[in-house]
């Protein structure tokens, strides 16, 4: 009965169109693969698609396609204030449609000041319509010693045009000049700008950690401040500030007196009129207020706060408890899952979708002819998805058995920040890595991940230590699961590839991702033998 329990359970995972439709594919013509840089795609309102490129001493690139996904115009990108060769210290801050423009928003961060830029291109052909310097971080002796990639945010209102930037300059010795706000309505015109002051005087640490943009209205951010590094006395802030005003108005979470390093995502539910702050805070092992490290142990919590008086409205414990049941059913095994929240997506019946994903970080010295050399490594392993009913209570959870390896150390909820378009050169990151980590498309109807995998770990789902670590992209496919809150509809994106020598993959660096239509889209690398091209590829999902 147990053996064909075992069959049955694979035929779910594996048979296409159980639960969902095969997704409609569209193709760009083919082109060489770019190189190792920013590749970003941006779905226009008006239907056509750019595509961004730029390489450490190449400049910057953009690529046109129209609704018929055909190829109409191609840009390069000079600029007078900055150079386009030089783009080794270069950080995206940020790459958004406003007005009907395709918006980029840049750092260079030569010497100890960095400075952003805003490039506004047109909608319709990518030229160029305005560069302007927004402003610059504080001058930092530590900015140039640590490469801090955190120094400038740019924040976008989902629901409309407006946007703030927000500078951040955590090495100053006085709190009250940290942080920095400009909001700006879509027209880019500022609204307001404000200096936060220290909520409370005996942090000597503050830290800015997320941000939501009520349209033309208001801005409200989160923070965290300590007493130390250590994170003595640590307390995590929700401020607002009304347009037209330059002072926060701040109220503390109470459950967090004593939080040790804390990140957060931050996010307006319209729906329920509540702001929702994802909370990851260090528990257990070394900490620096500074750090990133994603070893230890993390705790999480869901805060729903009221907008108008900032009262705490309520907190529940992240605890994944729907994903452990998953696990020890469907995946028959007694382990439990260890992933990190990532981000939080905001769903129209008001429940609330947590992506996790395992992350374990790896520093090895190596004696070469030359000397000593360190390799940063991270692993990134399983995927956990987490469904919350509206109000914050689990519904639902998804282990999915991945394991790839990237080049660097990734930051805890670093896919919040890709999937923002915030992008550097700094981090040390390997060509191969563009290829790493997951996707996840939410439409009307189902739910669905993606991720690049060897075709031979397929049919592995039960046995992690059987699997292969993903190391190349030489022979990778895209692996795409179907949710519809019964189970998982496992299939190849582009097809079995069989025992032929061909994959098909994806940058999910890369990609962006339209709502309104459905529509999925990113670079695609095809391989026959030997050969290898580089397509836009469509893809729009049931």
């Amino acid at each position: 009965m147990y053996k064909i329990f075992c069959i049955l359970l694979l035929m779910i995972h594996s048979v296409p169109g159980v639960f969902a439709q095969a997704p409609h594919i569209e193709k760009s013509e083919p082109f060489d693969e770019p190189d190792n840089g920013y590749n970003k795609v941006l779905l226009m309102k008006n239907g056509n698609t750019f595509f961004f490129h730029f390489a450490r001493k190449e400049g910057i690139e953009i690529e046109v396609y129209n609704k018929e996904r055909k190829l109409t115009a191609t840009q390069e990108i000079t600029s007078d204030m900055w150079d386009t060769k030089k783009m080794k210290t270069i950080i995206v801050a940020g790459l958004y449609e406003i007005n009907n423009e395709a918006v980029l928003f840049v750092v260079i961060a030569e010497g100890r000041t960095p400075t952003l830029y805003r490039l506004r291109f047109k909608g319709t052909t990518g030229a160029k319509v305005r560069e302007e310097e927004v402003g610059s971080a504080s001058k930092s002796r530590a900015f140039a010693m640590s490469k801090e990639t955190n120094s400038i945010f740019v924040e976008k209102d989902p629901e409309s045009d407006c946007y703030a930037v927000i500078f951040f300059n955590g090495y100053s010795k006085d709190p009250d000049e940290k942080i920095k706000v400009i909001h700006f309505d879509g027209n880019h015109k500022r609204l307001s700008t404000a200096i936060y002051d220290s909520p409370d005087d005996n942090f000597r640490y503050l830290r800015y950690i997320g941000a939501v943009v009520d349209g033309n209205k208001r801005i409200f951010i989160s923070s965290y401040g300590a007493a130390s590094l250590n994170g003595d006395q640590g307390k995590v802030f929700i401020s607002s500030l009304k347009a037209g005003d330059k002072t926060f108005v701040n109220k503390a979470l109470s459950f967090t007196e004593d939080f040790k390093d804390t990140k957060s995502v931050m996010l307006y539910n319209h729906g329920n009129n509540s702001i929702q702050l994802l909370t990851l805070s260090f528990a257990n092992g070394q900490v620096n207020f500074f750090g990133n490290a994603a070893r230890g142990t993390y705790v999480s919590f869901m805060s729903y706060i009221d907008p108008e008086s900032l009262d705490l409205k309520s907190v529940k414990p992240i605890a994944g408890q729907k994903i452990n049941e998953y696990a020890h059913t469907a995946l028959n095994t007694d382990l439990d899952y260890k992933g990190l929240p990532q981000n939080m997506i905001i769903n129209k019946d008001n429940s609330t979708t947590i992506l996790s994903e395992e992350l374990t970080q790896k520093i090895i010295e190596e004696k070469t002819p030359n000397g000593w050399h360190t390799y940063y490594y991270t692993y990134m392993g399983g995927i956990g998805v987490n469904e919350l009913n509206a109000d914050g209570t689990e519904k639902s959870g998804y282990w999915i058995r991945k394991l790839q390896q990237a080049g660097g150390l990734y930051d805890p909820l670093y896919i919040s920040a890709r999937n923002k378009g915030r992008w550097t050169f700094l981090n040390g990151s390997a060509d191969h890595n563009s290829y790493m980590s997951y996707d996840y498309i939410n439409t009307d109807k189902n739910r669905y991940i993606i991720f690049n995998d060897n075709d031979k770990n397929f049919d592995k789902d039960e046995d992690d230590k059987k699997r292969k670590v993903v190391a190349k992209v030489s022979k990778l496919n895209t692996i795409c699961y179907a949710l519809d809150g019964k189970g998982l509809n496992k299939f190849f994106l582009f097809g079995d590839p069989g025992d032929n020598d061909v994959s098909n993959s994806l940058h999910i660096d890369a990609s962006d991702f339209d709502k309104n239509t459905g529509t999925y889209a990113t670079i695609m690398v095809e391989r026959d033998g030997r050969d290898r091209s580089a397509r836009i590829v469509w893809i729009k999902f049931d």
